[in-house]
């Protein structure tokens, strides 16, 4: 790659031939303030934050799309240029409201950060702002328009990362306002709650209703992860104080959505509303009684032994980490299942590949609902060009983005489509049928595909030889471990034709009541162990800090089973 040489303050640097000035200056430890500036974002220049001298040009330019050349001189702080930066401050601040003391982001608000560091002390400018509505529509975060600097980071994070297209700038001058789709509440928008608006903004404008007035980021732990709620496997960071989940943030440019995240992984988790049960219950003659672990898995061992383990079965959840299912089929062998329906073939291509495709076909997956990180993805592609096609349908938002729609069995037409592509990718899902995967499988290796699997861990799990129920057998006791999962209807139907039921989970529903024994279980944010996502690609999951886990591992609980027994 050809490089270029420039001096910046009296030093010279190297960067690569296209960097800009603010990409030399990140390259070799120079810094430079900015606000509208995001890593991976398109560069627009709007702040003015990174005015920089440059030897023999017109006036001060902005280091962030000012393209770097050979022998440029640059000079990125004195007396000029900070004096420009404190007046660019001072005009923000005049122009919306903020009064620092009372907004909930002060402390980790990046224009705060930039006025102590310029020493900005006081405002020349009078305080004209008007009062401004605030958007509270949404039910995992809100929009306060007083506190907007209009940087348009949330506008492009929502286009060039998300996908979605659906932040704008309507009015202009000092009317300018951010809004969702032709000025809509965004409870009426097509947003679809991804949160990575609010990942980027830089201050107070928008804020997370659960992460709010609870304490400033320094004094929340940050702990690394993999999001267990779909089998995409998103890479997490996973923002907790005294042992409480309080945020859930993507980790950009890592991971298999480099830190693109959805309603499901970002939000819903911390709104889990379902009772929590930590302690184990018996249930007698009809009489339920809270009962120590020993004893209750002491209980299940003895039924076991009674019924015999060839009449046992052991249905395992796909929220499961590949360590507690391998102890889950050293226990049960080849009765031990996974209540997931079968998996969808392991594909040859990665979710970022999607990136560089001229042409996405999506079969046999509703993306607005299974798969919303990956929707994201195609929905990217489509803004920049990329030929999208449908075969049946892949949820309404992605549907409105395809040139092309064809039936559920029409592989003609989608051959001759792909044909015409130079770098086609094919996202199959777990509803593909068996005469579409047939012909999809002749295509490769020439057509990479993106196979998406149902349930969490179900690779994982498959791989360790756990293979999906299928309820054709009968048998007089099952030993269902759902984790964190919700009752499958399946399995709600199964269990009254059962002589013994024993349950393990993190909630107290009708399941764990009907059971005969209920055995607790870790919740998303207390497991620790891997995952195997949808591209056979190993995920980490991680405790968040706890002074003393009340719930043993799944694996502790099942292992504990199997010493009661052998």
């Amino acid at each position: 790659m050809s490089t270029v040489t420039l001096e910046i303050n009296g030093r010279k640097v190297q960067g690569n031939l296209g960097d800009t000035i603010l990409d030399v200056c990140n390259k070799n430890g120079i810094r430079i303030p900015t606000l509208c500036h995001f890593e991976g974002l398109t560069d627009v220049g709007i702040c003015r934050m990174c005015l920089v001298e440059v030897r023999e040009a017109r006036g001060l330019l902005p280091a962030c799309v000012t393209k770097a050349t050979n022998g440029m001189v640059v000079t990125t702080e004195n007396e000029r240029i900070n004096a420009l930066r404190r007046s660019n401050l001072e005009m923000l601040f005049s122009e919306r409201n903020h009064f620092c003391m009372f907004c909930e982001k002060s402390g980790d608000c990046e224009l705060q950060k930039l006025a102590y560091e310029y020493g900005l002390d006081h405002v020349r400018y009078g305080f004209f702002w008007p009062s401004l509505s605030m958007d509270m529509s949404r039910k995992y975060f809100l929009y306060d328009q007083n506190r907007c600097i209009l940087c348009r980071r949330c506008v492009r994070a929502c286009e060039e990362v998300a996908g979605h297209t659906v932040l704008t700038v309507r009015d202009r001058g000092p009317k300018s306002m951010i809004c969702p789709d032709d000025d809509l509440p965004f409870n009426e928008s097509t947003c679809v709650s991804c949160g990575t608006c609010l990942q980027v903004c830089p201050t107070g404008a928008l804020s997370d209703r659960k992460g709010t007035y609870v304490g400033r980021q320094a004094d929340m732990t940050r702990t690394g992860s993999t999001c267990t709620f779909c089998s995409i496997g998103c890479e997490i960071e996973i923002l907790s104080r005294d042992g409480e989940p309080l945020r859930v943030e993507g980790v950009f440019g890592k991971g298999p959505t480099e830190g693109v995240l959805c309603s499901s992984g970002r939000f819903e988790p911390l709104f889990e509303g379902k009772a929590r049960r930590k302690g184990a219950l018996i249930c007698k003659e009809g009489n339920v009684k809270p009962a120590g672990l020993t004893e209750a898995l002491a209980y299940v061992a003895d039924k076991i032994r009674d019924l015999g383990m060839d009449s046992f079965a052991g249905l395992i959840s796909s929220r499961a980490t590949n360590e507690t299912a391998f102890q889950f089929k050293k226990l049960f062998g080849n009765n031990a299942f996974l209540i997931d329906p079968p998996g969808t073939p392991l594909g040859n291509a990665h979710i970022t590949d999607i990136d560089d495709a001229d042409c996405i076909a999506v079969v046999g997956t509703n993306l607005d609902e299974e798969f919303k990180a990956v929707s994201s993805f195609v929905k990217r592609a489509a803004n920049r060009g990329a030929k999208l096609v449908v075969v049946g349908s892949s949820g309404r938002r992605v549907d409105l983005r395809a040139s092309c729609h064809l039936q559920e069995d029409d592989a003609c037409s989608l051959g001759k489509i792909l044909e015409g592509a130079s770098k086609p990718i094919v996202i199959y899902g777990p509803h593909t049928g068996s005469s579409m995967m047939e012909f999809l499988w002749k295509l490769r290796p020439g057509v990479r595909q993106l196979g998406l699997a149902s349930g969490s861990n179900g690779r994982g799990i498959e791989k360790l030889g756990i293979k999906p129920w299928e309820g054709d057998k009968k048998y007089e006791g099952v030993y269902v471990l759902l984790a964190d999962l919700a009752m499958p209807v399946t399995i709600s139907k199964l269990l009254p034709n059962v002589d013994f039921i024993a349950i393990q989970s993190c909630y107290e529903d009708e399941g764990a009541v009907s059971a005969d024994v209920f055995l607790p279980s870790r919740t998303w944010y207390e497991r620790t162990g891997t995952y195997v996502n949808t591209e056979d690609r190993v995920g980490q999951l991680e405790q968040i800090p706890q002074e003393a886990p009340n719930v043993p591992s799944d694996e502790e609980i099942i292992t504990c089973l199997n010493n009661l027994l052998n």
